[in-house]
């Protein structure tokens, strides 16, 4: 998404808002309420929320924490949000900036939790801007991210192709395969009738934990460490079969009788 484009919707975003939770016969503030409390924070919290738009989430989520860090790629939808917090009262709790979602300019782990809804799609890099809001949150704390994405059993549906009739951006599918490898714990589900995606995870540290070592059961053993790290090649199709019945002849995994002739073989 670029910043002309961003500024030319400023001016019909909410309008256009009003008729999307209309057609789908939604409460606007419970879904946005019911988005806002996926993030699971405390009171005290410190929030982010990329692509504010005009701030229609800014106040549930601020109801949940203590303050909101909240941005936009555009200047003009960055004005109308803090008209819109400052006759709710709540604009001493919010700093507003312009700011691009795949560049944050804050350090890591600086926020307890992180949110955008809506304009995922239009991202110029999806995964890195996943990786971003990743990367300023906090181990153990939460991101919450959705966009138009019309659930895969209604694709085919007169429902879904009505609506990719309409928008094209209905076609998208969740980004599970762009989260990033310290995602931990990921739910996704469909909201809005099934025509948007919501991705939640908690972040984690680095990958995920899985101990290499330990020893596999059956003809084959080894551990994983030994079965990625360890393999053998250029073996003879024959020979190799011949050090399966040979193990199998000795009750022992192969990785067991390998091992063992392998020593006897290199010892001084």
């Amino acid at each position: 998404m670029s910043r002309d484009y961003a500024g030319a919707r400023a001016g019909d975003y909410d309008r256009d808002m009003d008729v999307l939770f209309k057609t789908y016969g939604a409460d606007e503030q419970a879904v946005r309420e019911q988005l806002a409390a996926l993030l699971v924070v405390q009171p005290g919290a410190r929030i982010l929320e990329t692509g504010c738009g005009t701030c229609r989430d800014s106040a549930h989520l601020l109801s949940r924490g203590k303050s909101l860090v909240a941005t936009d790629l555009s200047a003009d939808m960055i004005r109308i949000g803090r008209d819109r917090l400052r006759a709710t009262g709540a604009a001493d709790r919010v700093r507003l900036c312009v700011s691009d979602a795949t560049a944050l300019p804050f350090a890591g782990a600086s926020f307890d939790a992180a949110y955008h809804f809506g304009g995922l799609n239009l991202f110029s890099d999806v995964g890195r801007g996943l990786a971003e809001m990743a990367r300023v949150v906090k181990p153990g704390g939460r991101v919450v991210v959705g966009d138009e994405g019309v659930a895969p059993w209604l694709v085919e549906s007169d429902f879904g192709r009505i609506l990719v009739n309409s928008n094209p951006l209905y076609r998208h599918q969740p980004p599970l395969a762009l989260l990033p490898v310290s995602a931990r714990n990921v739910a996704c589900r469909w909201i809005l009738n099934g025509a948007f995606y919501v991705i939640d995870f908690t972040v984690g540290e680095g990958e995920p934990f899985l101990d290499l070592d330990v020893e596999f059961q059956g003809w084959r053993g080894g551990s994983h460490r030994k079965r990625f790290y360890g393999k053998l090649d250029g073996v003879d199709p024959a020979l190799k079969q011949q050090v399966v019945d040979a193990a199998a002849k000795r009750g022992v995994s192969v990785t067991a009788w390998l091992e063992e002739a392998l020593r006897k073989t290199l010892a001084p």
